[in-house]
C-alpha cells in the first residue's frame, strides 16, 4: 500500500466498494483519505486529512491524493472494476487545475474504468463546469452526481451534466426508513435519475430492511456498510457480495409480508362499498354513501359519472376545512385524469386505492379510495371516498385504515 506524508500526517487510501443487485457482485470502489499522526500513529479524522499542508494549494495537494488513490487502486484490483474519486470542483479556478488527465497518462491508467464524483454544491462557474466536464469525458471518464437529494439539490443539475451516475445522499434513505410516504419518494427520485438516463446509487445503507428497501425502489447499485466498510484492501469485497445474494432470496419474502398487510387494509376500505349495490339511481347513491360517510376515517365522498365529472356535491364530514379554499367544488369538476378514476374504470370488478396525495379541495393529504357501482338503472359510476391520511411508521405495522 502506496502512502504519502506530509509534515506530521501520514495519509492512505481506504476503498469502500460499490456493490449492483443485477450483477449480484462489486463493480466499483470509491476511494476514500485516511491518515494517522506519524509520531503517535493515533487516526487522523477525515476533516484533518483533507487540510491542505502548508506551503502546498488545495490543487496540488488534491492531485497528490487522488494519484495516491489510482496508484493503490491499480496495484489492488483484480477484475475490471470502476473507480470513483472526488476532484473536489471548489478548488479548481480554471483548467490547468484539471490534473486528472496527467495522473491517468502518467500510470496508463484506462479512463473508462475511473468515475470522476462531482459534488453538487462546489460547482460555481457554470461555463468552467462545462468545459471540466467535456474533458473528463474526453479522457474516458464517467460522472457521478454526488449528495444529490441532500440540502439545495437542484434537479437541473441533471439536465446540464448529464452524470452517468447520480449517488441519492444517505439522508434521502434515513427519511424514507422513517415513513411509507417518504418511500414513495425516494422511488421517484430513483425513476427520475433513471428516466433522466443516469445510473442510480443509493449511498448509505447500514440496516438489512433499508438494502431491502433499496432493491425495492429499484435503485441501480448500493454502498454503505451494510455492505462493507472502507478498508486498504479489496479483502472485504466477498463479504458485501454474499449479502447480496443474502437481500435477493429474502426479497420475495419481503414482498409477501407487504402485500398481506396492503389485503388487510384493502378489506377495511372494501367494507365501504359493501351498502352499495344494487340501488336503483345515482339520487339513492349519493345518499346511501351520505351515511358511510359518518365513519371517522371518511374525510368526504364524491360520484363520477363514467366520463369522469362530478355528479355528486361536495360532501365533507367537516365544512370547515374547505372554507378558506379558492377552488371551485361540487358538482362539474373533471376528474377524469386522476389515476383513481382512470384505475377504477379499467378494473370495475375492484376497489382501487391512491397513494398519498395533497388534495386539491383543502390542501391536505389524503388517500382516495374508488370503485365503479352500476345502479339499476342501468348507468355506471365511480364512488369515491377520500379518507384521512396518517402516515405509517415503518417501524411497525399498521393495519387499520
Amino acid at each position: 500500500m502506496n502512502i504519502v506524508e506530509f509534515g506530521d500526517k501520514q495519509l492512505f487510501s481506504a476503498f469502500q466498494p460499490i456493490y449492483s443487485f443485477p450483477n449480484q457482485a462489486c463493480i466499483g470502489v470509491e476511494a476514500l483519505i485516511r491518515g494517522v499522526n506519524k509520531s503517535t500513529q493515533e487516526p487522523l479524522n477525515v476533516y484533518d486529512c483533507l487540510q491542505a499542508p502548508e506551503g502546498l494549494s488545495k490543487t496540488e495537494f488534491i492531485r497528490a491524493i487522488n494519484s495516491l488513490h489510482l496508484q493503490n487502486w491499480n496495484d489492488l484490483k483484480t477484475d475490471d472494476i470502476w473507480i470513483f474519486i472526488n476532484l473536489d470542483f471548489d478548488s479548481v479556478d480554471k483548467m490547468e487545475d484539471l490534473c486528472l488527465d496527467t495522473i491517468v497518462k502518467k500510470l496508463k491508467v484506462n479512463g473508462r474504468h475511473i468515475v470522476v464524483e462531482v459534488v453538487e454544491n462546489e460547482i460555481k462557474d457554470e461555463k468552467l463546469f462545462e468545459e471540466l466536464i467535456y474533458r473528463i469525458r474526453k479522457m474516458g471518464c464517467m460522472i457521478a452526481l454526488d449528495d444529490f437529494g441532500a440540502g439545495h439539490s437542484n434537479v437541473d443539475r441533471i439536465w446540464k451534466a448529464q452524470p452517468d451516475i447520480v449517488k441519492l445522499d444517505r439522508q434521502v434513505l434515513l427519511e424514507a426508513s422513517k415513513s411509507v410516504r417518504s418511500q414513495s419518494i425516494l422511488r421517484n427520485l430513483t425513476r427520475l435519475i433513471q428516466q433522466s438516463g443516469s445510473i442510480a446509487l443509493l449511498e448509505g445503507i447500514e440496516t438489512k430492511e433499508q438494502a431491502l428497501l433499496a432493491m425495492d425502489v429499484g435503485v441501480d447499485l448500493v454502498q454503505g456498510f451494510y455492505f462493507a466498510k472502507p478498508e486498504f484492501s479489496f479483502e472485504h469485497v466477498t463479504q458485501g457480495e454474499r449479502r447480496l445474494v443474502d437481500i435477493t432470496n429474502h426479497y420475495p419474502a419481503y414482498l409477501d409480508e407487504r402485500q398481506f398487510v396492503e389485503t388487510i387494509q384493502r378489506k377495511g376500505y372494501e367494507a365501504l362499498f359493501e351498502p352499495l349495490y344494487q340501488l336503483s339511481n345515482e339520487a339513492h347513491l349519493e345518499q346511501e354513501m351520505l351515511q358511510i360517510s359518518n365513519m371517522s376515517f371518511v374525510k368526504r365522498f364524491f360520484i363520477l359519472d363514467e366520463e369522469g365529472y362530478q355528479v355528486s356535491e361536495e360532501y365533507a364530514l367537516d365544512n370547515a376545512d374547505v372554507e378558506n379554499t379558492v377552488l371551485k367544488q361540487g358538482k362539474g369538476l373533471c376528474w377524469k385524469n386522476r389515476r383513481y378514476f382512470v384505475k377504477a374504470m379499467e378494473n370495475t370488478s375492484r376497489i382501487w386505492v391512491s397513494s398519498p396525495y395533497r388534495s386539491l379541495i383543502d390542501v391536505e393529504l389524503c388517500l382516495t379510495v374508488t370503485r365503479v357501482i352500476e345502479t339499476t338503472d342501468s348507468k355506471r359510476y365511480v364512488a369515491c371516498y377520500d379518507v384521512y391520511y396518517h402516515d405509517k411508521s415503518t417501524q411497525t405495522v399498521q393495519i387499520s385504515v
